[in-house]
């Protein structure tokens, strides 16, 4: 089993990257930390709302009382008791609840473990690159992220998101340093590597309960165990799936005791699937959408129009979908623009109904955030042939990333700019690789042209460098 070595400069630069990304995070949510709780319409109105009550033991609950439109008038008029749920994923609730009990519920402790788990992903990532590349493109992997502005703005955010991108990266790591390490040299696998294997399935599962769609990345880790260790799979495969089952289980048998079916995933999903799925859809998010489907069983007690909406979504989209197969040909370019048309989502979501920044400080964000966005894509993807590696599962387990979300949001939901935030992971990884070069490629041409002088020592002496020389 391959161990986890990083030589003292590593370590240097690892805590350089996790000090960098703590401190511009902690500036951060220092001047921007929007409250779930100040009457805002958004998602964090959720989060925080169902991970109080879990904290309280009222169990995973939908609250009508906490949704309120800009004016403060009720977006549930009537409803005010408490009913049982499986709407949204339970995993960053549940850790918000835990979060909550030992500190009574305060919003500013979800900020802070936002603020460490945003730098630990720069951590992760900088070791992601360190085991695919090598030290130079590690930092320059780490540091992107670091720095990248919507990253940084999530933060400040009480959305699943930051924390979702903790898991993949830490899921991701685990991957190419252990479980599909191509030089390992057991075969069949060892104890200690089935156990690991089986830690990996719960930690993916877990990770799908903290962003629905990637349970199915679950599948992808399978193909790929399946290519590391062929005919010796076996164990290993069913090692994956023990792991997956112990958080799958416990909460599909919840839902068939609580909500009187068997939901694997949420009754969330039938509403999205619906959204992108009809025959007003223009491939993006709609809640117009959402409340003509629930509108259909008005009246009815909260978890019957949960349960109803969900199957009813499903059963509409699909039929759409097969019924206009033209039409869906023409959405897919429409949800792959929506999808990465700009990297607004962390301004956004940081203004809802409640901004924090004005018109013109939004805009400057915004176009900030996507310059950035599109350039490390770009550097990217002119350095592929730096960082292609075809044989590698290894590679495959963090470029999956990209084919999976595209079509998971570009073909089969909705497409939004706050949907590619996974994107973030592999595209720091991959940018890192073509940062290096160029930053080598610099120093190689300041050596011809300046010999052994630094940069620095120009900054305190006058004069220019000399001039290449010439042939």
């Amino acid at each position: 089993m391959t161990a986890l070595r990083l030589t003292f400069t590593d370590g240097k630069w690892l805590l350089a990257v996790f000090a960098i990304a703590l401190v511009v995070r902690l500036a951060m949510v220092a001047y921007a930390h929007p409250d779930p709780r100040d009457g805002r319409f958004d998602d964090s109105v959720w989060y925080d709302t169902t991970a109080r009550h879990l904290a309280n033991g009222e169990g995973y609950v939908f609250d009508p009382n906490v949704w309120v439109a800009a004016d403060g008038s009720p977006i549930y008029p009537g409803e005010s008791e408490l009913s049982p749920t499986a709407l949204w994923p339970w995993g960053y609730p549940v850790t918000l609840a835990a979060l909550y009990a030992v500190t009574g519920d305060s919003v500013t402790a979800a900020h802070l473990l936002n603020v460490l788990l945003g730098s630990l992903t720069c951590v992760l990532v900088f070791l992601i690159a360190r085991r695919l590349f090598d030290l130079t493109s590690a930092i320059f992997a780490g540091l992107a992220l670091a720095m990248m502005p919507s990253h940084i703005l999530f933060t400040s955010i009480l959305l699943s998101e930051t924390y979702f991108g903790f898991l993949l990266a830490l899921v991701l790591a685990i991957s190419v340093y252990t479980v599909l390490d191509p030089d390992e040299a057991e075969t069949p696998p060892s104890h200690g590597m089935l156990a690991i294997v089986l830690g990996l399935g719960a930690l993916t599962a877990f990770a799908g309960y903290v962003r629905g769609e990637f349970l199915a990345y679950g599948g992808v880790l399978a193909l790929l165990v399946l290519w590391r260790y062929r005919k010796h799979a076996a164990l290993p495969l069913a090692a994956l799936a023990a792991g997956a089952a112990l958080v799958v289980v416990p909460w599909t048998l919840r839902n068939a005791a609580v909500m009187d079916e068997v939901i694997v995933g949420t009754t969330g999903a039938g509403r999205v699937t619906y959204q992108g799925h009809n025959p007003d859809t223009d491939g993006g998010p709609s809640l117009i959408a959402t409340g003509q489907l629930e509108a259909q069983f008005a009246g009815l007690p909260r978890k019957e129009i949960e349960l109803q909406s969900n199957r009813e979504g499903s059963r509409l989209a699909r039929e759409w979908a097969l019924e206009h197969p033209v039409d869906e040909l023409r959405l897919v370019p429409k949800r792959l623009y929506r999808l990465f048309r700009s990297d607004e989502a962390g301004v956004t979501w940081l203004q809802s109904n409640k901004p924090w920044f004005g018109a013109e400080g939004a805009d400057r964000l915004i176009r900030l955030s996507t310059f950035v966005f599109w350039g490390l894509i770009a550097i990217a993807l002119a350095s592929a042939p730096m960082w292609w590696r075809q044989r590698d599962p290894r590679f495959w387990a963090v470029f999956g990333i990209l084919p999976f979300y595209i079509i998971t949001f570009g073909v089969l939901f909705i497409g939004d700019p706050r949907y590619h935030y996974a994107l973030y992971i592999p595209i720091t990884v991959f940018a890192g690789r073509g940062l290096a070069a160029l930053w080598l490629l610099t120093a190689e041409h300041w050596r011809t042209i300046a010999g052994d002088r630094t940069p620095l020592s120009y900054l305190r002496s006058p004069g220019a460098p000399p001039s290449a020389p010439t042939a």
